[in-house]
C-alpha cells in the first residue's frame, strides 16, 4: 500500500542519502523537462535483482526504441558489486534513469510500490528486467488509457524469445465469474493456447480481459494510487512475490476499471518454464521461494474469497482449489457443463 510507505521503506542513493520524493520535475530521454501534471511522462517501473546484463538489454531497448517521453526508476534489491556497476552506468549515462538502492529486497509488491512512489508520469509501466521491447510499443498503450477514462491497465503482446511465438497474450486470461462475484482465476495456456504465433487471429485480437500479467503493463498513475498501488507487506501481512498481477487486476476491476489487453504493443520476454534451474542463486533467493510464494496464495485466495487457482500450462497443470485451509490439486475441464457458463476471457474490440 502507499500510504505509509516512507515510513516502512527507505528511498535512498547509491551514496546511502535519501532521494527527493517531492521533486517538482522529470526529464525524458530527450532531456525535455516535464512538471505540472506530467500529463505525457511515462515512468516505467524496472526491479533490478541480479541478472544485471538483463538490465542493461531492457534498458538498451526501451532507450532505442521508444519515441514518447520516458522516466525509468530502477528498484534494486540490495544486488552484487557487479550488477550494482551496471546499474551505476545506466544512471550516470542517463539523467532520466533513476535508482532507488535497497539493501534487501521488499518484494515484488514493495520494489514496485517504491518505483510507483518516486515516479511522476501521467502513465506508469510495470516491465520485468527479462524483457526487450519492440518498436512502437508504448504508442498503443498510452492510446488505450487515453481513449477511455474508464480503463485501468493496458498489457502488451508478450512474445518468445524467437519473437514468430506467443508467450502471453489476452486469450490466456481466464476467470470463473458466477452472479457478478470472481471465484477462480489464472492461465489457461494448455492445449491450443500453448502454441500460438505471433500473427495468430486469437493472439492478434485486442478488448477487454479479466486480469493481465504485470510483465508489461501500463496504467494511469491517478488509478494506482485510487486503488493503493500493490498489496505489499505490512506487519506481516500482505504479498510479497506471488499473484501480484491478479491482485491488482481484481483490485482495479472493484474501483470500477477496464483492464485492455493491447496486441498493437509487442515485447519480448526472455523466459522459457522449461529451462528453469531452480537451483541457481537468482531463482532460489528471489523467484522461486516456495514457502513464501505459498504463503502469498493463500493470502490472495483468502482476500477475495476465490476457490479455484488456473494455472493450465504447456507443460503441465497445475490448477488447485482452495477450501479455506489447504489448496488441492485438481483438473478444471473449462469447457465442462458446470463451467463452461462462468469462463471469462478476452472479449473482442468489437463487443467491449
Amino acid at each position: 500500500m502507499l500510504t505509509d510507505i516512507t515510513e516502512r521503506y527507505s528511498f535512498l542513493d547509491r551514496k546511502g542519502l535519501s532521494l527527493n520524493l517531492q521533486r517538482a520535475s522529470a526529464h525524458d530521454q530527450n532531456g525535455r523537462e516535464h512538471d505540472a501534471g506530467f500529463g505525457d511522462l511515462t515512468s516505467i517501473v524496472i526491479i533490478s535483482a541480479e541478472r544485471g546484463e538483463d538490465t542493461r538489454r531492457c534498458v538498451e531497448s526501451i532507450f532505442e526504441r521508444t519515441h514518447e517521453p520516458f522516466e525509468i526508476i530502477i528498484s534494486d534489491v540490495g544486488s552484487s558489486r557487479e550488477t550494482l556497476e551496471i546499474i551505476n552506468r545506466l544512471e550516470d549515462e542517463h539523467q532520466n534513469v533513476h535508482v532507488i538502492y535497497n539493501k534487501e529486497s521488499t518484494g515484488t509488491t514493495g520494489q514496485r510500490n517504491q518505483g510507483l512512489f518516486f515516479s511522476r508520469g501521467g502513465y506508469v509501466v510495470f516491465m520485468d528486467n527479462d524483457v526487450i521491447v519492440l518498436p512502437r510499443w508504448l504508442e498503443p498503450l498510452k492510446e488505450t488509457a487515453r481513449m477511455n477514462e474508464k480503463v485501468g491497465l493496458a498489457g502488451s503482446k508478450l512474445l518468445k524469445a524467437d519473437e514468430e511465438n506467443i508467450y502471453y497474450c489476452g486469450i490466456h486470461t481466464v476467470t470463473l465469474e458466477r452472479g457478478g462475484r470472481v471465484y477462480g482465476i489464472g492461465l489457461n495456456k494448455g492445449g491450443p493456447m500453448a502454441s500460438l504465433k505471433r500473427t495468430d487471429p486469437l493472439a492478434a485480437r485486442g478488448g477487454e480481459v479479466p486480469w493481465y500479467t504485470t510483465t508489461t503493463i501500463l496504467a494511469r498513475r491517478e488509478v494506482l494510487f485510487e486503488v493503493g498501488g500493490f498489496d505489499d507487506m505490512v506487519e506481516g501481512k500482505g504479498i510479497f512475490i506471488a499473484n501480484e498481477d491478479k491482485d491488482l487486476s481484481l483490485s482495479v476491476r472493484k474501483a470500477g476499471y477496464r483492464i485492455h489487453y493491447c496486441p498493437g504493443s509487442e515485447t519480448v520476454h526472455h523466459h522459457d518454464y522449461t529451462k528453469v534451474d531452480r537451483d541457481d542463486d537468482y531463482h532460489r533467493r528471489y523467484r522461486l521461494r516456495m514457502e513464501q510464494i505459498e504463503k502469498d496464495t493463500k493470502y490472495f485466495l483468502n482476500k477475495w474469497a476465490l476457490t479455484c487457482l488456473i494455472e493450465k500450462l504447456p507443460h503441465e497443470d497445475n490448477s488447485r482449489r482452495w477450501d479455506g485451509k489447504e489448496l488441492v490439486p485438481v483438473i478444471l475441464d473449462l469447457d465442462s457443463d458446470d463451467l463452461k457458463a462462468d469462463v471469462v476471457t478476452l472479449i473482442g474490440e468489437a463487443a467491449g
